[in-house]
């Protein structure tokens, strides 16, 4: 596939995490909240925050299916908007999950947010490795960087799940919290490499 197929496709993709990611995280935020899941909260925001990043995206792809010579410099302020956001999300992790480590406090599951979960865990997967191989062969450190929130809010959903069953099973309820703060360490890491790479004005190998 040609640079124009593979830039329909990104964009193809990135519209789609909007919608979806959109309407899973404003409903996750919701339930997270009523129910006191910190993890499925932390799903929700990323999948929201996600669903805002991929509007940079499609606004990145278009202005380079425009005006390819502005590819170069849309990609990196892109880039740095996705690592700023992985950065932001790891911080509310963290904290909340200390918080909710330090007042052991326990999530309740709830049927909707366990269906939403589920639907979640089964679809935000396959689209992060759909971003993720478009985004090695365009080269772009912006799409990797998006596709892996998507990848986060998947792992976050599957997280939420076995952190819900573990604390209606066996009563722990730290596994929630920290399954979160194992997610903020992911997230610190792969924000953190895209800064770094804005930094230093190189650009992040979209396959590592």
């Amino acid at each position: 596939m040609d640079r124009e197929g593979l830039l329909r496709r990104a964009l193809a993709l990135s519209i789609a995490s909007i919608v979806i990611n959109g309407i899973a995280g404003g409903s996750a935020v919701v339930i997270g909240l009523s129910s006191g899941s910190l993890s499925l909260l932390g799903f929700g925001f990323d999948a929201a925050i996600d669903s805002a990043a991929s509007m940079a995206l499609v606004w990145r792809f278009m202005i380079e299916a425009r005006a390819p010579h502005r590819a170069e410099r849309v990609e990196r302020l892109a880039e740095a908007i996705v690592g700023i956001i992985l950065l932001v999300l790891a911080a509310y992790l963290g904290l909340n999950a200390v918080n909710a480590l330090v007042t052991n406090a326990r999530p309740e599951a709830t049927g909707v947010g366990t269906a939403l979960l589920v639907v979640s865990l089964v679809v935000l997967p396959p689209l992060a490795w759909a971003k993720f191989r478009t985004a090695r062969r365009l080269e772009s450190g912006a799409l990797r960087a998006d596709s892996i929130l998507t990848g986060i809010a998947g792992l976050l959903a599957l997280i939420s799940l076995v952190g819900l069953g573990l604390t209606e099973l066996f009563a722990l309820t730290w596994a929630d919290a920290v399954g979160a703060l194992v997610v903020a360490v992911i997230l610190i890491r792969e924000g953190w490499g895209s800064l770094q790479a804005i930094r230093t004005d190189e650009p992040i190998d979209p396959g590592r």
